[in-house]
């Protein structure tokens, strides 16, 4: 389990707006297994984490390269052990960058954040609006809740087809927030 991100990269909310952050990207980044989390010393192709982002191994990122996935910044970092010691130097920060007006926020139950009253905080019901998202948005951010990412169904079904661990999918319409 991951719970920070590399040191001297950008500033924790840059991570969440979509936005190219590779010109702030530390040079040789690396983050480190947790001791908050001792029993997490598994690598995974998505690897687990507490920051709401997405690190992807080389078999990850070759499936999405295969599905010809464009819009995504890919910031290298090498992973550690509880130890400190690289356990693997091929991993990636997946960037999704832009997003989509994919939520139909009239229709879809949501609680919206306390301090950032455009940014959806919590979801009971949610409802998308397919008419607004670009047919060749593959995997991509919702602009009315940048920290959620959403996938085509044939990235999952790739994604399940190769077999990718440390993912998990739930369909998107309909959806109560309840499955994460």
């Amino acid at each position: 389990m991951i719970d920070a991100h590399p040191a001297g990269s950008p500033t924790g909310w840059k991570w969440h707006r979509g936005l190219p952050l590779g010109a702030e990207y530390p040079k040789d980044a690396a983050v480190e297994f947790t001791a908050n989390y001792p029993d997490a010393r598994e690598l995974r192709d998505f690897q687990p984490n507490t920051l709401g982002a997405l690190i992807a191994s080389p078999r990850a990122r070759e499936v999405l390269a295969s599905l010809d996935v464009r819009g995504i910044e890919m910031l290298p970092v090498a992973i550690k052990d509880h130890s400190g010691k690289v356990i693997a130097n091929d991993y990636a920060f997946l960037n999704p960058l832009g997003a989509q007006e994919a939520i139909d926020m009239e229709c879809s139950r949501v609680t919206m954040g306390a301090l950032d009253k455009s940014q959806v905080r919590g979801v009971d019901h949610l409802v998308l609006a397919p008419n607004r998202i670009d047919p060749d948005a593959k995997l991509f951010r919702c602009t009315t809740w940048m920290r959620l990412f959403l996938v085509r169904d044939d990235v999952k079904v790739a994604f399940e087809q190769a077999g990718l661990t440390g993912c998990r999918f739930f369909p998107a319409e309909g959806w109560d927030g309840l499955d994460i």
